[in-house]
């Protein structure tokens, strides 16, 4: 299926690859990325839905020539809000996964996808497996609100 093919099983060692590639020597961060990156890549593949937002770009995202060329990826990610709100609001969880570079340019291989436009991240939607494992923030939402000050 085109999903094995945009997102595959990614195990520790596979992490450990990708992380050395990228020269990355903090002993935390590495093991944050060793257990994270699989997990990811899991989440990927097992979710009811896997939506590839995309977004037509008319020069280089990092080399801007005015403030006016970055609204295409300031409005799809106002897309990608509406999209977890409108799940959120039936039930249904949402996650985002930002791609490593080498991951969209193999993505936009494999769906054959113009030169001209590029995809900010995954959307995984799903419902829960297991009301149990659901997270449950332990602070309200007072604790995290600052009214007038810090």
């Amino acid at each position: 299926s085109v999903l094995d093919k945009v997102s595959k099983k990614t195990t520790k060692e596979d992490a450990v690859n990708i992380i050395d590639h990228w020269g990355l020597i903090d002993e935390e961060q590495r093991e944050m990325y060793i257990d994270g990156i699989p997990k990811q890549y899991q989440m990927l593949l097992s979710a009811g839905c896997l939506i590839l937002p995309f977004f037509r770009t008319y020069e280089p995202l990092l080399a801007p020539t005015s403030l006016s060329s970055l609204n295409g990826f300031a409005s799809i990610w106002c897309c990608i809000e509406n999209i977890l709100l409108a799940a959120a609001s039936e039930g249904i969880f949402g996650v985002t996964r930002i791609p490593f570079a080498e991951e969209i340019n193999h993505v936009k291989s494999i769906l054959k996808v113009p030169e001209n436009y590029d995809f900010p991240c995954y959307i995984a939607l799903g419902y829960p497996c297991d009301e149990s494992k659901v997270f449950s923030p332990t602070a309200t939402i007072n604790e995290k609100i600052h009214l007038n000050k810090w």
